[in-house]
């Protein structure tokens, strides 16, 4: 009998130890946002705030227990045949690994500039002391990385263009009519040349 009630008992704290990991790991799940005034506004046919998402999108890894996200937002314009445009803004509190990885690493081939870019049409909450922050850029792109030198917060963001379009179909001619067979070839035959 004390067999069962032991194992029954370890049975439970086990349980209980799940539940307390599971009710700690929704919590610390990443805020997410309302789309912002300035994405409404801009025309975008898809406003998207999963800051996960847009996180993996931007850094082409997941985040870390020790991401913060703070912030995130990807906004797209489209049409029938596909993207025509698109923009991202993210505010993190990087973790180790990620500045690591961002800055040191330079994984993205990144270069130091001595200011951020202008970046039209920026959400509210995407805001930095330009003063305060240092910058890499990328040499052909928009992708731009701004670290705050007060606190440990990143300002990311790129833009882009969607798949450039190829060329129209050509137009082909009607396919002719293949005359009907008949008894006689509808071709002279070859003449022999002397």
């Amino acid at each position: 009998m004390r067999k069962y009630s032991r194992i029954l008992s370890l049975v439970a704290v086990l349980l209980l130890l799940w539940l307390g990991w599971y009710w700690m790991r929704a919590h610390r799940a990443p805020h997410v946002d309302q789309p912002s005034p300035e994405g409404a506004q801009s025309g975008a046919n898809s406003v998207q705030n999963d800051p996960v998402k847009i996180f993996q999108r931007a850094f082409w890894a997941s985040p870390t227990d020790e991401d913060t996200i703070l912030h995130a937002e990807r906004r797209e314009w489209s049409d029938a045949e596909g993207v025509l445009k698109w923009e991202w803004f993210l505010v993190v509190e990087p973790s180790p690994a990620l500045l690591r990885r961002l800055r040191d690493d330079n994984v993205f081939g990144l270069v130091p500039a001595t200011s951020a870019a202008a970046i039209g049409n920026a959400p509210g909450w995407f805001r930095f002391d330009t003063g305060k922050v240092s910058v890499l850029k990328s040499p052909r792109g928009r992708l731009q990385l701004i670290f705050s030198k007060n606190d440990r917060t990143l300002y990311a963001t790129d833009s882009g263009r969607g798949f450039v379009r190829g060329a129209p179909e050509p137009v082909r001619p009607a396919p002719q009519q293949a005359p009907v067979p008949g008894r006689l070839p509808t071709t002279s035959p070859p003449r022999p040349q002397p």
